[in-house]
């Protein structure tokens, strides 16, 4: 037999030499390893080296059972790893940890090994990234173990990623610097592919947003732990985060862009009528509305979500279905040929045929496709149109979704295109627009007031064009007459139903939504359900001021506004700045419909 010349102390000798110069990258593979005092040495390589120092020749052999029965015999154990690699050693680890950003020098004698002794952990990194992949997935190693600046790398980092590698991925990490064994759902933030600065934000949002786990088991921890033990951990990890990882590729690959609507003065809650549709030949011009009349009514979402209608979707909604994007909405008033500002939609999402057809007969059981035939009946437009619209398929009304609560934020303003170079077309077309363009905008929604910056010294109104749009605002009577009858049962069941009234007639044969007696007086509530609670507030707190003190009285110990909207941040310190300010004994409620229970009171 070859190996007959190999004793236990040329075994012994090979290990210790092997424990100082590593293993060459070819030969870091072996599903056989052979343990000498304690520590795992690959049989093949191991037997080789010993075969040499004896003969100072190379020896070719292959592995089988009389090979390895010669080794045992000699008094040592043999381990088998069906995947080829034992687990991470302590050596290992702890030579990887010594060297880590230290310099490396291709002609310093010190160094010559540096490569042979991190294979072991650059090819374990890679198998256990490998037994993470799912369907979908592909695989990008990480075998650089000396950086751009002639340094030991502090990590390696393969990756499991799916589409193309230039967003979000499953990373496994064996950590030098830090000393842990760690995985993760990561995002590009500081390579060469990282991501632009808006698109971080997004990634650290949502890591905050769904309690992002980053599991690290430390050097001195990771004895507890064997390849079954850790793969099957790191496996569930990427198993529960997939959901995440999907949602984040989803929305990190969406496109910014910009779509004209039809023009409405009625805040897109039901039709306006012709005034101000387009002039040049299109439907509008012809029928007197568009398909973007109904877009931001809230009555009609679906469980949070709102379903609308976008004409630039639709001339190409084959190659839109399933994308996501953040759309700008612009419109354009026919009678002074201006454009203006709407909104941006974020994470909008282009509709299936099946998932149209889905929302229309939705619409239909619920009465509300019936309802926006009215609402084109009591204008004197043809209502038959939508039925020709819906003849194929649902997305004919139908074709994109977003989540109903950004119909909250729209500015109640209509605001002036500053540039028409910012719009690339008057089109309906959807179009690229730069992200620049969309926050400039976004930004003139939050600017306060301005004396030096804005305003005009000039008095001939009559020679001007229109300062703004005509936009009136429009509250939703359905939600109205829900919330004022819920809250009303809320209040009687919680007051007794003797002292709670709706309807109570103020100045003027004006009507209190709902009035409560207390032991001193009256508290005064006003309901509003305008999509934007601002204008809620602006116009509730008009009334609840003429009910308690037109002409010259002080009806109501406590005045509260009722809304169905939550508010924000920015919100909330209007408010209390408004009562501190105007020191009213004022509050707002915000009652939530669906639990019937109120939510915050300020």
């Amino acid at each position: 037999m070859k190996l007959n010349s190999i004793n236990k102390n040329h075994i012994e000798n090979a290990a210790n030499l092997i424990d100082e110069q590593g293993v060459p990258k070819d030969h870091v593979w072996s599903q056989y390893f052979v343990v000498v005092n304690g520590k795992e040495y690959p049989f093949k390589y191991l037997v080789r080296t010993a075969y040499q120092l004896v003969t100072n020749e190379q020896l070719q052999f292959q592995s089988n059972d009389s090979y390895r029965s010669y080794i045992e015999n000699l008094g040592f154990e043999f381990r088998y790893f069906e995947g080829g690699y034992n687990f991470f050693t302590k050596e290992e680890l702890e030579f990887y940890s010594s060297i880590v950003n230290s310099d490396y020098r291709t002609n310093n004698p010190e160094h010559q090994y540096y490569g042979q002794k991190l294979y072991p952990i650059i090819a374990k990194a890679k198998y256990w990234a490998e037994q993470l992949i799912i369907e979908g997935f592909k695989l990008r190693p990480d075998n650089n173990w000396v950086g751009a600046s002639s340094k030991i790398v502090p990590y390696f980092w393969p990756k499991i990623y799916s589409g193309e590698d230039k967003d979000v991925f499953f990373n496994v990490e064996v950590n030098g610097k830090e000393q842990f064994l760690g995985y993760k759902l990561e995002g590009y933030y500081k390579t060469q592919k990282a991501l632009p600065d808006y698109k971080i934000k997004i990634v650290k949002e949502y890591k905050e947003l769904i309690n992002w786990e980053w599991p690290k088991i430390s050097f001195d921890k990771f004895h507890e732990y064997n390849w079954e033990r850790l793969i099957k951990e790191s496996k569930d990890y990427v198993l529960k985060y997939l959901v995440h990882h999907n949602h984040l590729k989803t929305i990190l690959s969406k496109e910014t862009k910009i779509a004209r609507i039809t023009w409405n003065t009625y805040q897109w809650v039901k039709p306006s009528g012709p005034s101000g549709k387009s002039t040049n030949p299109s439907f509008e011009k012809d029928n007197g509305f568009g398909h973007e009349e109904w877009l931001f009514d809230s009555d009609k979402a679906i469980n949070g979500i709102k379903y609308g209608f976008l004409e630039p979707i639709h001339k190409f909604r084959s190659n839109y279905e399933g994308k996501v994007f953040d759309i700008s909405l612009y419109t354009r008033d026919g009678e002074s040929n201006k454009s203006f500002w709407v909104t941006t939609l974020k994470d909008v999402q282009v509709l299936t045929a099946v998932e149209s057809n889905e929302v229309l007969q939705h619409y239909k059981n619920q009465g509300w496709y019936d309802e926006m035939k009215v609402d084109l009946y009591n204008l004197n437009l043809n209502s038959a149109q939508l039925d020709e619209w819906i003849k194929e398929d649902g997305s004919g009304l139908f074709n994109i979704r977003f989540t109903a609560t950004q119909i909250n934020e729209i500015p109640t303003e209509l605001i002036p295109v500053l540039d028409e170079k910012d719009i690339p077309s008057t089109r309906y077309t959807l179009m690229d627009i730069p992200k620049n363009i969309q926050e400039k905008y976004e930004v003139l929604t939050k600017t306060g007031f301005s004396f030096e910056n804005s305003g005009s010294v000039e008095a001939d109104l009559g020679t001007k064009s229109k300062r703004t749009a005509s936009k009136r605002e429009i509250e939703l009577e359905l939600k109205h007459n829900i919330l004022q009858t819920k809250f009303l049962k809320y209040l009687q069941h919680k007051y007794a139903k003797a002292i709670v009234k709706r309807e109570c007639t103020a100045y003027g044969a004006a009507r209190i939504d709902i009035t409560r007696k207390t032991n001193t007086g009256f508290i005064f509530y006003e309901i509003k359900t305008y999509n934007n609670l601002r204008t809620s507030i602006r116009e509730g707190i008009g009334q609840l001021l003429e009910y308690s003190l037109y002409p010259n009285v002080n009806e109501a110990e406590s005045i509260v506004l009722v809304s169905h909207v939550a508010p924000t941040d920015e919100i909330k310190n209007y408010l209390n700045h408004l009562k501190n300010f105007i020191k009213l004994p004022f509050s707002y409620i915000h009652f939530d419909i669906e639990k019937e229970e109120i939510i915050t009171e300020i």
